[in-house]
């Protein structure tokens, strides 16, 4: 794979996952970038596109505020949902994304 294609594929999921911090549920995100990108004339191998679409799937469920999962959380551990997805999941959600967008790019 050329540069591009590989710096499309460390993209793919930082786009989701920001996507997800202003809202947008990644189900929804991953169905459109997916189209778009199965539709476009890119170089990139559709299980490489796929995998880099699960990973940024993966990533905004743990670090996203608005997800239901934080949300249930944070109201056991009586702190913010902000708290629960930055501070708690952060961290983790930081080597996962290394480690998996690393692992996408090394096929």
């Amino acid at each position: 794979m050329s540069h591009l294609s590989w710096g499309l594929l460390f993209v793919i999921p930082v786009v989701i996952v920001l996507l997800a911090l202003l809202g947008i549920h990644p189900l929804v995100s991953i169905t459109l970038l997916g189209q778009v990108l199965l539709t476009s004339q890119v170089t990139i191998p559709t299980l490489a596109i796929a995998l880099a679409l699960n990973v940024g799937g993966a990533l905004s469920y743990l670090v996203s505020p608005f997800e239901g999962a934080i949300f249930l959380i944070s109201d056991l551990a009586d702190v913010p949902p902000t708290t629960v997805a930055i501070k708690y999941n952060g961290w983790f959600g930081l080597w996962f994304g290394y480690v998996r967008i690393i692992g996408v790019n090394s096929k």
